[in-house]
């Protein structure tokens, strides 16, 4: 996989995601274009955008010996994959071969940063997270995204017991679902300022 940079994630988009897609019409054309995706399937509560996985290369990959993987056939169909703001296990070979529906070579993601999921927003590679960084102010924004991600986790099940209460869900009633959802008023979470971590690079390089 080449100028996919660490775009291996398939995004699951939570019911917080598609409540926020639902309040501006921007966001509702790119939830028309994410439910339209071949890959796409709807679950009860979230909408998962599966992309391209190189099966072939996979498999030629693995027959070199690489055999400490966790896929199986049946997990990448079936979804059983998952994920933390904080990314992904090295066992899963898988990511080397998967490739965000979203990206676009070249460009990068096509999604603007406010209709991503927090794991494409707050994801930390480890080269970044290698770099020499004062240690607290580091692990001030770690904690801080381990919290917003523990909030997110209670706006979605609040949200999944509104759409209970309506006896619906996105499955069962897509279009009725995206209603009260957009008619439910919207919680913010209030991030502090933290003083900024800057990335410096020796030799500027052109993109």
């Amino acid at each position: 996989m080449k100028k996919r940079g660490c775009c291996w994630y398939f995004p699951k988009f939570t019911l917080v995601d598609i409540q926020r897609m639902t309040k501006s019409l921007e966001g509702l054309n790119i939830l028309e274009q994410i439910k339209n995706l071949p890959g796409t399937v709807i679950y009860r509560y979230y909408i998962h955008a599966k992309g391209f996985f190189d099966k072939s290369g996979y498999d030629r990959y693995m027959l070199k010996g690489n055999n400490s993987s966790l896929y199986n056939k049946d997990q990448y169909e079936e979804d059983t994959f998952s994920y933390e703001v904080n990314g992904h296990t090295l066992e899963d070979h898988t990511i080397f071969f998967r490739a965000c529906p979203f990206v676009k070579s070249g460009y990068g993601c096509t999604l603007p940063p406010r209709f991503r999921t927090v794991v494409c927003n707050f994801f930390i590679c480890s080269e970044v997270l290698d770099r020499s960084y004062p240690k607290e102010l580091l692990n001030q924004y770690l904690e801080e995204r381990s919290r917003y991600s523990a909030w997110l986790n209670w706006e979605n099940k609040s949200l999944e017991y509104l759409l209970k209460s309506h006896g619906v869900d996105l499955t069962t009633d897509f279009e009725t679902s995206l209603k009260i959802l957009q008619d439910e008023p919207m919680n913010t979470y209030d991030f502090p300022m933290l003083e900024p971590i800057i990335i410096g690079s020796p030799q500027p390089k052109g993109a």
